[in-house]
């Protein structure tokens, strides 16, 4: 691969990663929304006291927003999975990008691989890398 080759690589690498952890602060969102809406779920039905269990109320009639809540509860929960198969896949795509942007390094030699490394440590430093993720193991 070529410098401009490797330099496009690393460039949708850091695309693909902002747009994963985007997608990680929606699913964390989604999630305590569900949550928060099942503790409100919960809260809505009686509990047979000493048991685990819970019932409507005695009239067989749920509380007013009970069904707004299921209804919330079902689109979040739709598109909470929607997100996290969207994560997967880009996770997939990362990792698989990644391999061919370290193999790629790791084969590279002399002043191209100096290049590299700069390239590389330009779009790595604004996440935060501890450590080069491309450098071989045993230097």
């Amino acid at each position: 691969m070529n410098l401009k080759e490797f330099e496009r690589s690393l460039s949708n690498f850091s695309a693909g990663y902002e747009t994963y952890i985007k997608l990680m602060g929606d699913i964390k969102r989604l999630d305590s929304l569900i949550q928060a809406n099942e503790k409100q779920l919960n809260d809505s039905l009686i509990k047979i006291p000493f048991t685990h269990l819970y019932f409507v109320d005695g009239l067989g009639i749920f509380k007013h927003q009970t069904p707004t809540l299921l209804k919330q509860n079902r689109q979040l929960i739709i598109k909470y999975n929607q997100q996290l198969i969207k994560a997967k896949k880009l996770s997939n795509s990362l990792h698989e990008q990644l391999e061919i942007i370290r193999n790629d390094y790791l084969t590279s030699n002399g002043e191209k691989s100096e290049a590299k490394d700069k390239l590389a440590n330009k779009y790595l430093k604004q996440f935060g890398q501890i450590g080069h993720p491309l450098k071989r193991k045993d230097k």
